[in-house]
């Protein structure tokens, strides 16, 4: 599990760069929503869900700089939770890209 905490350490400290990585989501967001009317079945919202996420994070690691936090006990939960968000609306918006466009979504029923 080292490697996993390993990722956060350009992070720490350094809110700025999480913002960045929400201002990249945010940019997948509207990409996302130009290529919607092209593909209906692709769904913008998991990368909204990782703005807000990696927004919210960066605004944790302001405040943790603002108070010289040095002993970080909430990255335990936050950072493992943001990977799983972030890897997640990837995945889920990669895979409605790639998905044929006359495909059904998985589990919902098929039209006839």
């Amino acid at each position: 599990m080292d490697w996993l905490y390993d990722l956060v350490q350009p992070f720490v400290w350094h809110a700025w760069r999480a913002f960045g990585v929400a201002f990249a989501f945010l940019l997948l967001y509207g990409v996302a929503r130009l290529v919607r009317p092209n593909r209906p079945r692709s769904s913008p919202k998991p990368m909204l869900i990782a703005t807000i996420a990696w927004t919210v994070f960066a605004l944790m690691e302001a405040e943790a700089t603002r108070e010289r936090a040095n002993i970080r006990v909430d990255l335990l939960v936050t950072w493992p939770l943001l990977c799983l968000v972030s890897l997640g609306a990837v995945a889920l918006w990669l895979g409605s890209l790639l998905r044929p466009s006359g495909e059904p979504l998985p589990g919902t029923p098929a039209d006839g």
